[in-house]
């Protein structure tokens, strides 16, 4: 029931994105997941909140009713046309699934998965047993589990706990490897769309086959940072395509991105803020009416505001420090050590962290606009963020930084690859005679990318 429950969001999800986006059924598939996975979480939670904690069908319910209706009008597009390139992102993926699969039943309870358990997943179960939010919430003092951190993981969870009809904490770790797989779907498409289908197979596929990332996604399933990296990915490359193209539906797809990042850990919320300033930029420069400035602030706020109102109803602070407090020099040095020497491990995340630095120098050199430089941005405002809060002191250096440091590059990893591709299609754009020559198969070309063409060739 549980795998039942995992195909069946992301089918809808499928169903419900708008055909415009030019999505290939794998995209699809995966860019639908993420958003049914964070819808479901919000309903549960905005439902918990007053003393009604929905059955998986009812939550489910809405999201099937959408897509019948929305079927009537416009059904998905199924063509299966595909670069030779992303035949290797596939191959990449699936190579990852064989590797991990059989790994004792895909991902053990192991001591280095503990926080997993303990913060996640543990309050999956209380919210699946207790039928609500409060009986955890109201005694949140008892545990170490971290009360305050965001809800999008437990509450989905509990959600395939409901469908399962018991705590099946074995099963529901197959959410790490399905939110490993949209964030390679959510990826190749925002690369795609951003260079060509030739480098977002290459990129994919390197993502694909990265130590890291699959370590976080499948030994260390539970935690929440492979669903943090797809989040992240995909607000960076809609607001990118934004930037770029204009059309509300990115801006609406960035900005939920976005927000479930922020609903999903904290390193989500201070993305959130390095998000909103590149968005508020855009909106300045493009001189944006109030609906457009809405869309980027309304949805955090909202969920953002009404979490605050129900910790604070039970007594609950928000997880968390102040980064600027209690900063110590030697820590930071530290801590950059670590993290440089860690991000630039092949072993670990291939060439994703030096692709990183080569990306923006191209995207410097050729003086691209604001929307090339999203990615970078992004990535290197949460790596700055990590080496803050190691400097606090909070923790022993040493341990914590052997505890978590490889997660937080897991998270922006994407972003650094993201960034490569970026810059490697405005190069390709820069010269005339590769810029002539066809990158993709005309059933490639889909609605979303020619009207975006047919505007940059204007300006």
């Amino acid at each position: 029931m549980i795998l039942a429950g995992l195909i069946l969001t992301a089918l809808l999800g499928w169903l419900l994105l708008p055909r415009r986006l030019g999505a290939s059924p794998v995209e699809g598939l995966a860019l639908g997941f993420a958003l049914v996975a964070f819808g479901v979480s919000v309903e549960m939670f905005l439902l918990g909140a007053l003393g009604f904690l929905p059955p998986a069908w009812l939550a489910l319910a809405p999201w099937g009713l959408a897509a019948a209706w929305k079927l009537k009008s416009e059904r998905p597009a199924f063509d299966l046309h595909f670069h030779p390139a992303q035949l290797t992102a596939l191959l990449g993926a699936a190579a990852a699934l064989a590797v991990w699969a059989p790994y004792e039943r895909a991902m053990p309870l192991t001591s280095q998965s503990w926080d997993a358990w303990a913060i996640w997943l543990f309050k999956a179960k209380a919210f699946y047993l207790d039928g609500g939010l409060g009986g955890y919430l109201s005694r949140s003092a008892e545990f170490v589990g971290q009360p305050g951190y965001p809800l999008l993981t437990p509450l989905y969870a509990a959600f395939l706990y409901d469908l399962a009809g018991a705590a099946a904490d074995q099963s529901a770790k197959l959410l790490s490897p399905c939110f490993f797989l949209a964030l390679l779907g959510g990826f190749h498409y925002v690369a795609r769309r951003l260079a060509n289908p030739l480098t977002a197979g290459l990129t994919s596929a390197m993502l694909a086959l990265a130590a890291a990332p699959q370590r976080v996604a499948f030994e260390l399933a539970g935690y929440a940072d492979t669903t943090l990296s797809a989040y992240f990915v995909a607000a960076a490359g809609f607001l990118a395509l934004w930037l770029r193209d204009g059309g509300r539906m990115h801006l609406v797809a960035a900005s939920l991105a976005a927000t479930a990042g922020a609903w999903t850990k904290n390193e989500g919320q201070l993305f959130l803020l390095a998000f909103g300033a590149i968005a508020a930029l855009g909106l300045l420069r493009k001189k944006s009416a109030w609906p457009e400035w809405a869309i980027v602030v309304a949805p955090a706020a909202v969920l953002l505001g009404a979490w605050s109102a129900v910790r604070a109803s039970y007594g609950v602070e928000a997880a968390g420090f102040s980064l600027l407090v209690d900063f110590q020099g030697d820590l930071f040095a530290t801590a950059l050590r670590s993290m440089l020497r860690k991000a630039f491990n092949v072993s670990s995340f291939q060439l994703s962290y030096p692709l990183l630095l080569g990306g923006m120098v191209v995207v410097a050199g050729l003086r691209a606009p604001l929307w090339a430089w999203t990615a970078p941005a992004l990535a290197l405002w949460q790596f700055a963020g990590a080496l803050l809060a190691y400097a606090t002191g909070r923790n022993e250096i040493q341990w914590w930084l052997e505890t978590s440091a490889d997660r937080l590059l897991v998270q922006t990893a994407p972003l650094a690859l993201l960034t490569a591709a970026a810059a490697w299609g405005i190069w390709f754009e820069s010269q005339p005679a590769m810029a002539a020559a066809p990158t993709a198969a005309p059933a490639e070309r889909t609605a979303a990318n020619q009207p975006d063409k047919r505007k940059r060739r204007k300006r």
